[in-house]
């Protein structure tokens, strides 16, 4: 029977399945009148599945730290409990409505146990050795079956994650790449005139220079990601004045904009930490264009100072604003809907922006509403964590 377990285990494509073999078997295999499926949830255990001769506690959920499975799974040891009312480790208010007179508790997980198996008995009964040793296996069966799942479900994101990656790439990158090819086939066919004026053709090449710059920064976000997903983000520690890497960012942005771009610099002084000057630089940029971005005829207003042991960077627009339940989502790869589906872009940028601080040990804070604006805070100790 162990062996037909197994093999439905082996075959069971959720959680659901692998409670139902489970419970069904090990009351079949030692002769309980009830058995039940227990997961680990923090700092509490929930009762996901049973199989009684009555109600016991299915769909419950307890402080891991006052119920007998939950100190199985914290000792990763089993149980064995002969009469319940002479046990401390017993809730008796939880067990008072049952029929349960005796018990055995099995973790499941070898490492970290995510779950356990209990099995009960209407009468008292002293588990035996056999008894405990097919809860056990059994426990181990399903061990197996949940890393399996575990893996397959981060096989599954992975593999989401990877077709919305190609699927927005393509159709990021084809509007600069055709754009970079329109203008040089046009200053090609001007250079081909050979007009005296070199005014079309320099307004040509500016343009195609800017398409090739947002091309840039496209790859260089589909780079991030993969970067970011494998090993974490590495940084390169110096002495950085906060306020003058604000300043040759907005110099930068200034050149690249297409549009005019209003900005009001509070960054007086100096602002002086440990950082990766690269990595902080993107996050000011990311912040900044997309304010920028959203500020339509509003200015964007960023400021630099100390608040306590912390450096502040503050980023605010006068946009559409965000509303409340799209703002913890904006900060997940390819969040693109949180103000408006008008506007383009991989909806890389802020994850980004958030790898990039909470790697220096900081936070980034947003505050906004429909209609009024949206604020971002950076909050980066001056010693960043080295990692």
């Amino acid at each position: 029977m162990l062996l037909s377990v197994a093999q439905a285990l082996a075959t069971a494509h959720d959680l659901s399945r692998v409670t139902q073999v489970v419970r069904t078997s090990a009351r079949a295999l030692t002769g309980a009148d009830g058995v039940t499926f227990v997961v680990r949830e923090g700092e509490f255990v929930r009762y996901v599945d049973e199989d009684a001769i009555s109600p016991l506690w299915k769909g419950c959920r307890f402080p891991a730290d006052v119920c007998i499975s939950g100190w199985a799974m914290i000792h990763k040891q089993s149980v064995i409990i002969e009469d319940i009312l002479l046990d401390d480790r017993i809730p008796r208010a939880a067990y008072q409505p049952t029929f349960v007179k005796s018990l055995a508790m099995v973790p499941v997980g070898s490492g970290e146990p995510v779950a356990a198996i209990g099995a009960y008995w209407a009468t008292r009964h002293k588990a035996t050795p056999r008894e405990v040793r097919v809860l056990e296996i059994l426990a181990s069966q399903a061990s197996a079956a949940l890393v399996r799942h575990a893996l397959e479900a981060e096989l599954r994101i992975a593999m989401r994650t990877r077709t919305d990656l190609v699927a927005a790439a393509s159709h990021e990158l084809r509007t600069p790449i055709a754009a970079v090819r329109l203008q040089l086939e046009h200053a090609l066919r001007l250079l081909a005139r050979r007009e005296n004026d070199a005014a079309p053709i320099r307004n040509v090449l500016e343009r195609a220079t800017r398409s090739t710059a947002r091309l840039t920064k496209l790859v260089e976000a589909l780079l991030d990601v993969t970067r970011l997903g494998k090993n974490g983000v590495p940084l390169d520690l110096a002495d950085v004045d906060l306020c003058e890497a604000v300043r040759d960012v907005l110099d930068r942005l200034r050149d690249t904009q297409t549009a005019p771009l209003r900005l009001t610099v509070n960054a007086n002084g100096a602002v002086r930490g440990r950082w990766d000057r690269v990595r902080i630089e993107q996050v000011i940029e990311n912040l900044v264009a997309n304010a920028a971005k959203y500020a339509m005829d509003g200015d964007v207003v960023v400021t630099v100072d100390r608040a306590g042991d912390m450096a502040r960077v503050v980023v605010s627009d006068a946009g559409p604003g965000i509303a409340l339940e799209h703002q913890t989502r904006i900060f997940e790869p390819f969040s693109r809907a949180a103000r408006t589906e008008n506007y383009g872009g991989l909806g890389l940028g802020l994850w980004i922006v958030r790898q990039n601080v909470e790697a220096h040990g900081g936070t980034i804070r947003l505050t906004s509403q429909p209609g009024a604006g949206s604020t971002f805070t950076v909050l980066l100790p001056v010693v960043a964590t080295d990692r």
